[in-house]
């Protein structure tokens, strides 16, 4: 155990942000506005037009689980890419204030795809060494209550992971409505499976929920950064304003100058 310096340790001034919101809603668009030149985007192969154009100091396309955890070890351990096909990117890491993630809600899906693809066939490798059979009905298109266990510990973990690295993380995903046992809406959270779409929200400093409203008869994109009882939103700083304008440097300007807006 060591004590820490607020004003100067690095892992105690970074922020960890999640914005979720409905497809096409501009999460992906809204990475625009980070500083580009100290940013490494992470993109899923399907989420990377919207940043046509851009120049950030690095662009990298995750495909599968496994690139997910190479992505985090790329930056707890820069060095150990050197030999690998990342090892044109260790300067842009290395160097890097920002790493954003779009999206969460693929890695989701690559999560799933893993433990379907692999881990259970290896599991069923096992059992079968131990004498033990296959459960029937067990399609590979479906999670049984021993998969959804992996996803959440390992979703979770991941979360966790990334939100401890010392530099500022962006995280998008999309969102979904929890129903009740008579299919009404209760909450309204991040797109992943189980319990996670709630638990998630706990390994964020700020929880943005991306929604349209109107203001002065014009339409406009805003964060919310507090819940109203059903909807998931969070503002550990108290620095935020219950609506922010959906842009980065403006919003990291405010939770890191005591709630002044740089500029």
């Amino acid at each position: 155990m060591r004590a820490a310096n607020i004003d100067q340790d690095a892992a105690l001034n970074t922020v960890s942000c999640l914005v979720y919101g409905d497809s096409g809603v501009g999460k992906t668009t809204s990475l625009r506005t980070l500083p580009q030149a100290s940013t490494v985007v992470a993109v899923s192969e399907r989420s990377a037009i919207p940043l046509r154009g851009t120049r950030f100091a690095g662009l990298l396309q995750l495909g599968d689980w496994e690139d997910v955890e190479l992505l985090y070890t790329a930056f707890a351990n820069p060095q150990s890419l050197i030999a690998t096909e990342l090892e044109g990117q260790i300067e842009a890491i290395e160097n890097a204030k920002c790493l954003a993630i779009d999206s969460l809600s693929e890695l989701s899906d690559m999560c799933i795809r893993h433990i379907v693809r692999v881990d259970r066939p290896e599991m069923c490798k096992e059992r079968s060494k131990n004498r033990s059979t296959r459960p029937q009905n067990t399609y590979e298109d479906q999670m049984g209550l021993e998969d959804w266990g992996l996803y959440r510990t390992r979703m979770l973990n991941m979360i966790s992971a990334f939100c401890h690295l010392p530099i500022h993380i962006v995280v998008t995903c999309l969102a979904t409505w929890l129903k009740d046992k008579a299919g009404n809406d209760t909450f309204r959270t991040p797109n992943l499976g189980g319990k996670s779409s709630r638990e998630c929200a706990a390994y964020f400093d700020c929880v943005l929920h991306m929604e349209g409203r109107t203001t002065d008869g014009k339409p406009e994109r805003v964060w919310r950064t507090a819940t109203d009882g059903m909807i998931v939103a969070k503002d550990a700083s108290g620095l935020l304003d219950p609506f922010e304008e959906t842009d980065w440097s403006k919003l990291f300007g405010k939770l890191l100058n005591n709630g002044k807006a740089q500029g």
